[in-house]
Formats: structure tokens, sequence, C-alpha cells
């Protein structure tokens, strides 16, 4: 296998300082995927927007980020001044969700609700069995967060240390904590959008909760603008999967099941209201990677390598596949894959992480 190469931050301080230490240490991958939203976001929003209009629009959602995540708004500000880029495109691709739906409303500018053009296609697993606890993900997002990610390890101001893989112009939005606690989470599509504060800051915010409570009531911000799943595991055991939109939540315990799964769409019977959008290839994924974990415990795999290879998974088909790639008949403003992989082992505190599929590129593995 020949790894896709990416960038290694190791920082602590206040939030504006972590910001502006992945600026300056990612600063040519923030460029490159930023100038890749700028030229195409027209066609990432199917003509609805330009990057200049989005720019735009974003202060409304900087401003309900200000009230209610101040730190991750101040860290993503840092993030700007060490890349030496204006704050406003910076909030373009952490307002991704927000924009790149793809129902628009009536006349274009409130928020729209559905999916995506391309590229919304993640998978989480956990399991909790045989006294080991663990956690993966694969982010599924627009082709150019592939070359472009970061291993992001920071330690903020209270002492907390946070490990994740993310794309460079994002805030870190899922890995795992030093307090056990293993937070990812999946888009789903809702249909209540409104201005509000952004998943990435809300995703942001969850990652540090020093407990499972304490992350579930940051994913329950009352001033959210869209839906998410937040996806929860802890060394206690506990398998906890939140499903929101941007007025309602839906709250599944499965740790008496021993794993679970989420892709992206609603599972719960509360959220069916909620749901903008769905596609038939995130049911096929959800159930393929169900029957991976129940059958990989039954035979007592070991739970790292068991999650590795449902993330590496490609059944039944390109296109319904937890491990994706990207299919180069889509227009660039369409096509998704797999840009990034991670695996936290929670009792270890280590985390897993590779860019681009994990079929061709090796886990590289990292410890608290």
């Amino acid at each position: 296998m020949m790894a896709i190469s990416f960038v290694h931050i190791q920082a602590q301080g206040s939030y504006r300082e972590l910001g502006r230490a992945v600026g300056e240490g990612a600063r040519d991958a923030i460029h490159a995927s930023v100038a890749f939203f700028r030229d195409n976001f027209s066609a990432m929003t199917e003509g609805r927007l330009s990057f200049a209009e989005a720019e735009l629009l974003a202060l409304a959602y900087a401003e309900e980020a200000r009230r209610w995540t101040p730190r991750h708004l101040e860290e993503l500000e840092g993030v700007a001044e060490g890349a030496g880029l204006p704050l406003c495109e910076l909030l373009v691709p952490n307002c991704g969700e927000e924009f790149t739906a793809s129902a628009a409303s009536a006349d274009g500018r409130r928020p729209p609700s559905g999916g995506p053009g391309g590229g919304d296609h993640c998978t989480a697993v956990a399991l909790a069995a045989g006294g080991r606890h663990v956690i993966g993900h694969n982010m599924d997002w627009y082709v150019v967060d592939a070359p472009n990610n970061v291993l992001f390890d920071l330690t903020v101001p209270d002492g907390t240390r946070l490990m994740g893989i993310a794309g460079a112009p994002y805030l870190l939005m899922l890995g795992m904590n030093s307090h056990g606690v293993g937070n990812v989470s999946n888009s789903v599509h809702s249909n209540d959008n409104r201005v509000g504060v952004p998943n990435a800051f809300v995703r942001r915010a969850s990652i540090e909760g020093v407990s499972l409570e304490a992350a579930r009531e940051r994913g329950l911000l009352g001033a959210r603008a869209r839906g998410s799943n937040h996806f929860l595991a802890d060394t206690r055991g506990h398998l906890w999967d939140l499903e929101t939109s941007a007025t309602a939540s839906a709250f599944m315990d499965h740790s008496a099941t021993g794993f679970m799964a989420h892709t992206n769409h609603y599972v719960s019977a509360e959220m069916a209201p909620f749901e903008a959008v769905t596609y038939e290839e995130s049911s096929i994924r959800l159930t393929t990677a169900e029957g991976i974990l129940a059958q990989g415990i039954a035979r007592g795999e070991d739970p790292v390598a068991l999650v590795a290879r449902a993330l590496r998974c490609h059944d039944p088909a390109p296109g319904q596949a937890i491990c994706g790639h990207p299919d180069d008949n889509e227009p660039l403003a369409e096509r998704g894959m797999t840009v990034g992989s991670m695996i936290c082992d929670l009792d270890e505190r280590r985390v897993y992480v590779c860019a681009g599929p994990p079929c061709e590129n090796p886990y590289q593995m990292y410890e608290m």
C-alpha cells in the first residue's frame, strides 16, 4: 500500500492559539481546499450560490456561533490568521452542510433542506465486546479532502486532549478525547434547517465532552442550524446514538447489543417526519456494517481488526460500499469518496488514521 500523506499538528493553549497552530502548520492544504470550494461552489450548490454570496450568508451563521460557541469561532479565527486567509473564506467550508444541500428554499437564500450534491456517504461503527471499546468512522466528502487532511492533536485549556483526522479547512469534528470518549458523527438531511450554529461548531463542541452525557448535551444545542447524528461510545461500554434535526431529536442506547452502526439517514421512528431526502445506498451500507460487526463479534475477532475490516468493505457494489472511491465520470463538484478513515481504541487511547480509502492506505497509529 502507498499512503496518502497528511499533516500532523500537535498543539496546546488557548483556542485562538490552537487555531493559529493549525493554520500555520496546514497552510498549503487549507489554501488548496478553500480554492476548490471557491472554484466549484456554484456547481456544488446546483447554481444557487456563488462562493462570494456564500461568504456573505455565512456571516449570519458566524454570529450564531459567536453567541453560542464563542471559543470555537475564536479557534476558527486563529486558523484564518495562521493560514493568512479572511475568516469569511473559512466560514464557507465550515458551513458546507448548510450550503450544499440539494433542495433549495423558494428564494435560494434561506437554508436549504436535503443532502449535498455529492460526497456525503459517511459510515460510523462501534463495539463494546470482550472488555474492549472501539469506535470507527469513514469520512466521505468531496475529493479535495483526501490529499488535504490533518491529524489534529489538540490540548484545550482545561487539559482535555483531542485526537482525530479531518479535512484541513474544517474545525475538528470527530475523534476521541483523553477521557476515553469516542465521538464521531454522520450527516443526516433534515427538513427544518434554519440559520443557527453550523454543524461544524456543534460537533466541535461535542467532542470535548468529558462524558457521554456532556457530549450529548452539547449535541442538543438549542440554536443548532440543522440536524446531525452524534455517535458516542466510552470505556464504560456505553454505545449511544443521538439523531437530531434543527428542532427535534431522538436518543437510542445500543449498549445492551454490544455494537452499533449509523450511516446518513434517520433510523428512529421519531425522526422520520424530519427526513428531507433518503438515499437507498445509505440503508444498504447500514445493513452491511451491522452484519459485519455482529458476525465478527460472534467469531471473537479482535475489535480493532474487525472495525478496520468493516471500514474497508466494498460489498455489495460500487456506490453502495462503506469504502468509497471516486467516480471519474462524475463532475468534479459532485465527486465524492472516502477521504479519510479513523479507528479509536478507547481503552488504549490510540487512534489509527489514514487519508483516503482504507483499502488502499494503511492505518497509522498514534497514542495519547
